[in-house]
């Protein structure tokens, strides 16, 4: 009987807080093997392990625009009282952000040396239904390499990850947030109308797209190309470069992650108005997917240390549900 049969039937499961987890031994020696061949590969590629604490400042996520109005809803918050006053706090939502709390608190943040961080460890976000409220994260930041150097190398890395852990008919989907940003500046709109308009295209699609078209018949063609069209390889690119030629900058690190692929031998699809579940992305966006299902997140989020008071510095990084890869990898390969 497996761990899970014999939770669902004990009536003691019924005390577990609601979309919280019990790991036995099954599981977690599943997830220790991920967690060790995770590890593994990210220390080999100079990465090195942090932890955050679990409850952090809710102005965190806040002062940097990091959490959609969707994700804030969505955090476990509570005052911390400390005398007369108390200061909101939260349960960590994201791993990201901590890390780049962490990067900027160090004396030495400003060296100029790219700095390498992976983590493992929960993130807990409310959920109204009965899905997970606690994921255990694996991923990595890198601060300091620039585009396109760094998103090559995380790509690389994602890569030579899901294929330690036995994961196969590997599948990239590339995005950039450059992209329907440069379409978005076409239609007029001041700073405050253009991340609406983000909003409502990358929610709202074809309706969003039509309503904006009225108001600028001139960009609706760029618009509906990003959300129509669904290519791979460069000649796709060469179509967007044609109907967006002010996007010059995102089609070559478009360029760059493709050419990485390929030459590793990976499919991947372009989709570039595909958006995150953040506001912070502000360059190559990207999802990894094993026979079709979705293992791993990614992308660039410039700009984020600066945003919460540090100095400017590139960054980008990349995360996956730990259990959801332990599930997936073959018991042989994790």
């Amino acid at each position: 009987m497996t761990d899970s049969e014999t939770e669902s039937s004990n009536p003691a499961a019924g005390l577990r807080s609601r979309g919280m987890h019990d790991i036995g031994p099954d599981e977690m020696r599943r997830f220790r093997r991920v967690e060790s061949r995770f590890l593994e590969a990210t220390a080999a590629a100079g990465y090195q392990e942090i932890r955050t604490p679990t409850v952090e400042p809710l102005h965190l996520f806040t002062s940097a625009g990091a959490l959609s109005p969707q994700l804030l809803d969505r955090v476990y918050s509570f005052l911390d009282w400390d005398g007369w006053s108390g200061e909101r706090m939260v349960l960590r939502p994201d791993s990201t952000l901590p890390a780049v709390r962490w990067f900027e608190s160090r004396a030495d943040a400003s060296e100029g040396e790219p700095a390498r961080l992976s983590y493992v460890q929960p993130v807990y976000r409310f959920d109204a239904g009965d899905g997970d409220r606690e994921l255990w994260q694996c991923g990595v930041e890198l601060f300091g390499l620039a585009a396109p150097e760094g998103d090559v190398e995380l790509l690389g890395l994602a890569r030579e990850l899901l294929s330690a852990l036995g994961l196969g008919a590997l599948r990239f989907e590339l995005a950039h947030a450059g992209l329907l940003r440069a379409a978005l500046a076409a239609t007029g709109l001041d700073a405050a109308g253009q991340i609406e308009a983000l909003d409502r295209v990358i929610e709202g699609g074809e309706e969003a797209v039509a309503e904006l078209a009225a108001a600028s018949p001139e960009a609706a063609s760029g618009l509906r190309l990003l959300l129509e069209i669904r290519g791979g390889g460069e000649g796709y690119l060469d179509n967007v470069e044609a109907a967006l030629p002010e996007a010059a900058q995102p089609i070559a690190e478009l360029r760059a992650a493709v050419r990485t692929l390929e030459a590793a031998g990976v499919a991947c699809d372009l989709a570039p108005a595909a958006g995150g579940s953040f506001e912070y992305y502000t360059g190559l966006t990207f999802r990894a997917f094993t026979g079709g299902e979705a293992c791993l997140v990614g992308g660039r989020y410039d700009g984020m240390a600066e945003a919460i008071g540090g100095r400017a510095a590139p960054a980008s990084g990349f995360a996956a549900d730990l259990l959801r890869l332990a599930a997936l990898a073959p018991e042989a390969a994790s």
